[in-house]
């Protein structure tokens, strides 16, 4: 385990292996921990770094900064500080928005590829099985309950089971302690009540559509999702993000890397394997329609401390 300060908070990761830098981004709720089985593949011919969001893990929890603009730029200032240039980011949910919206809104990304799994958008998160609980979340002041709150092991596990598909289900997830120690830890539902809160800045992602010198993009889905709709997910890819390579796990839910770990840690090095050993990316050039900046300019004046 190591650590990075970023505002004055203390982001722990941890670093693996030598070779092509990768980056993992987990999902909201979670933690660097559902990375474990691909550290251990990918740090054979990879530098592999698993990071704790701030809010997640072991990572401080912020009084504020849970927002996308947030994260974005916490990730530009990891990979600063660690001098990582051509990496390859791989993000599951929140994971994914945050690593396609830092390659989307930086002038010269550092970014050779990207994996993205279950992305988080608006339309998936909104046409998802869960969208009714996100609209009562989004309605609902629930911060103060939400920093005092920790959920037991019953309820936890029940959470859990949701996110599984059938075969994270049958493999009894649900009482991963990897899965259910973020949900009893007191504050920490915070970051969650903060990210449905942001929802609107997902928006972005829907209608962002990748020009030609744009980093590859690989798509994993679980098919059996629950919090986010798959099928808008095969939407998504279709008309605006075009993946170079999109994968769908039939039995798999919102946490694929742990209900199928070697088919993900496959896709990753099959697609990585596929591009261009010399490939180098230095500019995003959108096409029409263009992306919507609006809700990041409008929330990038000043970082929250």
């Amino acid at each position: 385990m190591a650590t990075f300060a970023h505002h004055g908070r203390t982001v722990v990761y941890d670093r693996a292996g030598d070779g092509p830098p990768i980056v993992l981004l987990h999902n909201a709720g979670t933690s660097r921990r559902i990375w474990d089985e691909q550290v251990a593949e990918l740090r054979r011919d990879h530098e592999v770094f698993a990071l704790d969001l701030p809010g997640y893990g072991e990572s401080q929890r912020p009084a504020t900064g849970y927002r996308l603009v947030d994260y974005v730029r916490m990730l530009d200032a990891f990979l600063d500080e660690h001098h990582l240039t051509d990496v390859v980011l791989v993000g599951n949910c929140l994971g994914s928005a945050v690593a396609l919206s830092y390659t989307i809104t930086r002038a010269v990304p550092r970014v050779r590829a990207l994996v993205l799994i279950n992305p988080l958008t608006w339309n998936t998160v909104y046409r998802g099985q869960q969208a009714p609980l996100a609209w009562l979340s989004a309605t609902l002041p629930l911060a103060p309950l939400a920093r005092r709150l920790a959920l037991p092991d019953l309820v936890s596990g029940l959470i859990i089971a949701n996110q599984l598909g059938s075969r994270g289900r049958a493999q009894k997830l649900q009482d991963s302690r990897t899965l259910r120690a973020p949900w009893g830890d007191t504050g920490r539902l915070i970051a969650l009540d903060r990210l449905v809160q942001d929802f609107p800045a997902f928006r972005a992602l829907d209608s962002f559509t990748p020009g030609p010198d744009f980093p590859p993009i690989c798509t994993i889905w679980g098919a059996q999702n629950r919090i986010l709709s798959a099928t808008a997910g095969a939407a998504l890819g279709a008309t605006t993000l075009h993946p170079h390579t999109s994968v769908v796990l039939p039995d798999c839910g919102h946490l694929p890397m742990m209900e199928d770990p070697g088919a993900v840690t496959g896709a990753i090095t099959d697609f990585l394997d596929a591009l261009p050993a010399d490939s180098e990316f230095t500019q995003v050039e959108a096409v029409s329609p263009p992306v919507d900046l609006g809700v990041w300019r409008e929330n990038a004046r000043e970082p929250d401390q």
